[in-house]
């Protein structure tokens, strides 16, 4: 079966093109120089579908190889997967004040000062931004990311990650897995003189209230969905 999506960019294509009559030449010079010399017209046809077909098609080869692995992984590792949901007021990372306070939390934790080395807490009063600066953390909840993560010599992927401070726990993770290009689509970006952008996948989502990733022409979960899904605000009784 083919795969859902054949990652081909259009400069492949595009270089694809010019390798067919190249490719057609050399056939055409194997035949002139050893086909033609056997006598049955049947034994040379079949030799030479043999050999047309994995010549023509070499350039597809590698990149039919990495859409087949993409699929696998995207199914078995990426995307969004949420393992728990807790009630807190506030957390460390991620989210400004801001859009923290717009969903309810009353508080965020994060770097700050020159080069981050400071320790904040942000909260909102009278619709401005109150920075406190604290000597630790004291949020349980963090959220918090690992980029270009290792799966094997071609993919990596992107993680992003709610964690209990305090156990250890992952409460919900976002993994966004790297596709990478085949050294021939590589090579048929270099007359163009520029760096090609490179596939993702896992964490696609529904159209609704999604970011609209018009590269891979999907909608996807950002990190932000990732908070709200594993993050509620806390419910103080009246």
């Amino acid at each position: 079966m083919f795969p859902e999506h054949f990652y081909f960019t259009g400069a492949g294509w595009l270089g694809y093109f010019v390798y067919i009559p190249i490719a057609l030449f050399i056939l055409g010079l194997l035949y002139w120089l050893l086909l033609r010399r056997i006598p049955k017209i049947a034994i040379r046809l079949i030799l030479l579908i043999i050999l047309s077909v994995p010549l023509l098609t070499f350039p597809l080869w590698e990149a039919l190889s990495i859409s087949y692995e993409a699929e696998k992984l995207c199914k078995e590792q990426g995307g969004l997967h949420i393992y728990k949901t807790v009630e807190t007021d506030g957390f460390l990372g991620g989210w400004g004040i801001e859009t923290a306070t717009k969903y309810g939390f009353s508080y965020v934790e994060s770097g700050c000062g020159k080069y981050g080395r400071s320790k904040c807490r942000l909260t909102l009063k009278n619709d401005k931004e109150v920075r406190e600066e604290i000597d630790e953390f004291t949020s349980r909840y963090h959220f918090s990311s690992e980029m270009y993560v290792k799966i094997n010599d071609r993919f990596y992927f992107n993680q992003y990650y709610v964690e209990d401070r305090k156990t250890k726990e992952i409460l919900g993770e976002l993994i966004i897995i790297s596709i990478p290009l085949s050294y021939f689509d590589l090579i048929a970006h270099i007359p163009f003189l520029a760096s090609p952008n490179s596939w993702a996948c896992g964490g696609e989502a529904p159209e609704q209230e999604r970011y609209y990733d018009k590269l891979n022409k999907r909608y996807r979960y950002t990190f932000s969905d990732l908070i709200k899904a594993t993050l509620k605000p806390l419910k103080f009784e009246e």
